[in-house]
């Protein structure tokens, strides 16, 4: 039988970052290429990337990349990792998505200004199998239920031959990999699970047995299941149909099920309000999906659930109709929706909350409605905007998570599916470890023997053999570099974008920036003679965010007798070195500093030399 690994570059004991590989016989499969957002502490980061240099060294070995739901956390570091494996204009690359996952990515590889001809973009229907007929594998596609039409579970399968010419179905190993989903109702859209789907997979195996199943545990400690908790268009139809102005709601901008709700709570109520969006990339989106007769290049996206019409003469009265911002802001009947990515989404209401937004300003009769609770890291800013809106006259309404629940498992759906799919191992991904550990629970609650409920972490390798757990191993610390002593650990850790700049800065960077932000920064200057060692000019100093210097001429004074002193002791010494100079004039000033002010800045020395 097949040897099998997996392993995380990301997403383990931490929210985003998801990266998760499973080898068949040497042969790499990766699904999912995710970020995550810096806290607010990380200065100047923009986003955070996994690690790829195990997958630089090992690109030989690459079979594919399948991309679970068009969403950051799923997709946003793509471009970085093709532009790494792609530099030796060798390397080709597979990539797997639904077709709504593909028009995003080309959206946003375009925005990076990527192209290469190595990179190939495939489109998976549901229920077709992706054929790896070289090595004996083969995945299926399914749906799942998410805040955003288009999500895909997929189920890995591995033969030890070839198909013989009486058999249609078989896999001797078959693992599940489900990254965001819930268990809801038979609805007829793209935001279904389908559950049948699911069991007629499981049956192509041989033994009718799964071996693994790789579930999101982000959300396991929420008890009940996430249905019907996630839906909010109960909470909408009343506020649509009695507002006396404008509705501006705010989400985030892959938060497609949100939107939908707020256009099905719109049919519901008959009402005839215009929507317009504020926000480039679910505009993209709609206007894929509606394909309007207006632009007939636009790609055409299937998906179910979706009735709108960019096109002001479309003869479909029940369709929403999407008008430019433009316009809608000029209209007392009409909602808005405001979108962005985590703390974007935020920034940009509290541009709209204090009038400064170039193309929306709010007005009395407003009703405003943070639709979508703030992710983990965002709290600050959501109620920052939260703050700001309630010195304005508009309506406020904010739901919060407990009121909306994200779509993602909660307890009891990873129980249900867990006890459909019968897996003989079970191991949760995205989110903290206490969030792993109630999936975990979940799992052994549902039948998982209590030994083969795995938690992992970033880099360490789940090995199996003859499809029975053969190999764990363990990393002596959070994102540890790889042990000599066991080289099955894999390097990982996070990788920092900064503007253009990726890996260009480290913890000590950012560090120096939270310094200069909490504690300013002291910058001094002198002159020393290069032949006699001599000062030769006044000692200067200027702060910055510490204390008015001017007004210090005691403070100053004993700054620059500190520095004269260093240097009289160099000058007795037999190594004077300005390098030397200027690490004692660091130390002491920052000793001297903590003791007048109660800070550290930064102490920035410099010497010339003449």
């Amino acid at each position: 039988m097949a040897k099998i690994k997996f392993v995380a570059l990301g997403g383990l004991d931490e929210r985003g970052k998801n990266l998760y590989l499973i080898e068949i016989n040497n042969n790499i499969f990766i699904f999912d290429v995710g970020l995550k957002f810096p806290e607010r502490e990380m200065l100047g980061v923009d986003v955070i990337i996994p690690d790829f240099g195990y997958l630089k060294e090992n690109r030989h070995r690459i079979k594919a990349i399948f991309i679970s739901k068009p969403s950051d956390d799923s997709f946003g570091a793509l471009p970085y990792l093709l532009k790494d494996l792609t530099k030796d204009q060798k390397t080709k690359l597979a990539i797997y998505s639904s077709d709504l996952t593909k028009f995003m990515i080309e959206q946003k590889l375009k925005y990076f200004r990527f192209m290469n001809n190595n990179i190939q973009l495939h489109v998976v229907n549901v229920n077709e199998r992706i054929e790896f007929n070289d090595i004996n594998v083969f995945i299926d596609a399914f749906n799942t239920t998410s805040s955003i039409p288009g999500s895909l579970g997929f189920a890995i399968h591995s033969r030890n031959h070839p198909l013989k010419a009486q058999q249609k179905n078989y896999a001797d190993d078959t693992i599940f990999y489900l990254s965001d989903y819930i268990l809801v109702g038979n609805e007829n859209n793209d935001f279904t699970t389908k559950i049948d789907q699911i069991a007629k997979i499981r049956s192509v195996n041989k033994a009718n047995q799964v071996l693994l199943l790789i579930s999101e545990g982000q959300t396991a400690l929420r008890k009940d299941f996430t249905a019907p908790n996630h839906k909010i268009q109960n909470r909408l139809e009343p506020i649509i149909k009695e507002a006396p102005g404008r509705i501006i709601l705010a989400c985030y901008d892959q938060d497609l099920f949100r939107v939908n709700e707020i256009f099905q709570a719109m049919a519901e109520v008959s009402s005839t309000r215009k929507v317009a969006i504020h926000g480039r990339t679910l505009n993209e989106v709609l206007q894929a999906i509606a394909n309007p007769v207006t632009n007939k290049s636009q790609p055409k996206i299937n998906v179910k659930g979706f009735n709108v019409t960019f096109n002001a003469n479309d003869p479909d009265k029940n369709k929403i109709r999407i008008v430019p911002l433009q316009l809608a802001t000029k209209i007392k009947d009409s909602v808005v929706v405001v979108t962005g990515s985590g703390e974007r989404l935020f920034a940009k209401m509290n541009k709209i909350a204090t009038n400064n937004d170039d193309e929306l300003n709010l007005l009395p009769d407003d009703t405003v409605i943070l639709a979508t609770p703030p992710i983990p890291g965002n709290e600050l800013a959501h109620a920052a905007v939260l703050d700001e809106l309630a010195r304005t006259d508009v309506k406020v309404i904010s739901i919060s998570d407990k009121q909306a629940w994200s779509l993602q498992a909660s307890y009891e759906d990873i129980k249900l599916l867990t006890n459909m799919l019968e897996p003989k191992y079970f191991l949760p991904v995205k989110g903290l470890y206490k969030d792993l550990n109630g999936a975990r629970n979940a799992a052994i609650d549902a039948g998982v023997l209590h030994n083969n409920a795995l938690i992992q972490d970033n880099g360490e390798v789940v090995t199996f053999n003859n499809g029975v757990l053969s190999d764990v191993s363990y990393n002596t610390g959070k994102n540890a570099s790889r042990n000599k002593d066991n080289p099955n650990l894999i390097t990982t850790g996070d990788v920092y974008v900064d503007g253009i700049g990726v890996g260009d800065i480290g913890a000590i960077v950012i560090e120096e920036r939270r310094r200069l932000m909490s504690d300013g920064v002291l910058i001094t200057g002198l002159t020393i003679d290069r032949k006699t060692k001599q000062i030769t000019s006044l000692i200067d100093a200027q702060m910055r965010g510490v204390v008015y210097l001017t007004n210090n001429e005691e403070m100053l004074k004993k700054i620059q007798t500190i520095i004269i002193n260093i240097v009289e002791k160099a000058q007795k010494s037999n190594n004077f070195s300005t390098i030397e100079i200027k690490n004692k004039i660091k130390n002491e000033l920052q000793d001297f500093m903590k003791k007048e002010t109660g800070k550290i800045p930064m102490i920035l020395p410099v010497i010339n030399e003449i």
